[in-house]
């Protein structure tokens, strides 16, 4: 009888946050939090596509290891807790809600951003984080993002939320 022989399993390690350049913009996040943002994230090696990869990564002050990571992608968005060490979370994108939109909702409603931060097992640092810091963390993420260029795919997508929310706003103002 031959025994079963099991391959080694790859140990998974948490990511590292990225090295300033390439694209990767500092952003204020406060003393407890360093956030870096980048407008549209290309994996080497990987053909163009159509989809626009923003993302957000977020490590403790002092730390190299990502606690969190947002990629509000045009499609599949999603964020991480402890990036590397567990899968990808579904990022919950509302009706006409741009994917970045959602990611900053968690910055703009500090409880959220605190509970993802005590996740990824940060406990202190969540309880000592400024609700002014996040929320200026998340304009400088979409002031940098709407600088950026975009592409036409990006674009369209852009006006067809726009259409939509026109649409419904529309709708809301007409008497029946």
């Amino acid at each position: 009888m031959m025994s079963e022989q099991h391959e080694p399993q790859p140990q998974r390690m948490q990511q590292t946050m990225p090295e300033d350049g390439g694209g990767w913009h500092q952003i204020n996040a406060g003393p407890h939090l360093h956030v870096m943002f980048h407008p549209n994230r290309r994996l080497l090696g990987r053909e163009a596509d159509g989809i626009e990869r923003p993302s957000i990564v977020v490590a403790v002050t002092g730390k190299r290891e990502q606690a969190l990571r947002f990629d509000p992608f045009s499609r599949g968005s999603h964020y991480h807790i402890r990036p590397g060490l567990a899968g990808q979370i579904p990022l919950g994108v509302a009706e006409g809600q741009s994917p970045l939109d959602a990611a900053l909702a968690f910055f703009q409603k500090p409880l959220r951003f605190r509970g993802l931060l005590a996740q990824a097992e940060e406990d202190d640092v969540a309880a000592r984080l400024d609700d002014t810091d996040l929320s200026r963390a998340a304009q400088q993420i979409g002031e940098l993002h709407a600088a950026a260029p975009q592409s036409p795919t990006a674009l369209l997508a852009r006006i067809e939320r726009i259409e939509r929310r026109l649409e419904r706003i529309e709708a809301e103002g007409t008497p029946t």
